[in-house]
């Protein structure tokens, strides 16, 4: 479907696992089982007056996600936004593009009705906003690894 570096990988699981691992211990503090009023704020995780309690979680998932990603990268200029730490690493910058082009290609998965079984499939404005972000690392030489690296 995608360029072999945007499916998973084994290291891929493991960091996303080790992530999980380590925030499954606050689950209990974030989960809500009433609706939050939205006088609360964003994080307060739950479902939401006017959903379904379904989509009022998901809805307030993505709330706090977003201002989490914001907050973070909040007042970074481009020095801080392009900084790699090795060349097996991304940037921070690639990190976001690589969210946004997620979240687009799920819109276009389940609100365009659009399988994209491969980049072609991909409506035109995608593959020009978002062609770095899929794009091979080996077309990228200071992203190509070696033969001899593992």
């Amino acid at each position: 479907m995608f360029p072999a570096e945007c499916r998973p990988t084994r290291r891929n699981f493991l960091m996303a696992g080790a992530a999980f691992a380590a925030t499954l211990p606050a689950a209990p503090l974030l989960a809500s089982p009433a609706a939050p009023d939205d006088s609360e704020g964003s994080n307060v995780i739950g479902p939401r007056k006017g959903y379904s309690p379904q989509i009022g979680t998901l809805i307030s998932q993505m709330m706090w996600m977003r201002g989490v990603v914001l907050d973070s990268v909040k007042g970074m200029g481009q020095k801080e936004l392009d900084f790699l730490l090795d060349d097996k690493a991304n940037t921070i910058g690639a990190l976001l593009l690589h969210l946004a082009a997620t979240d687009r290609i799920y819109q276009i998965l389940t609100f365009e009705n659009n399988p994209m079984k491969d980049e072609k499939d991909a409506p035109a404005d995608f593959k020009q906003k978002f062609a770095v972000a899929m794009a091979s690392q080996h077309a990228n030489p200071s992203r190509a690894r070696t033969s001899t690296s593992t």
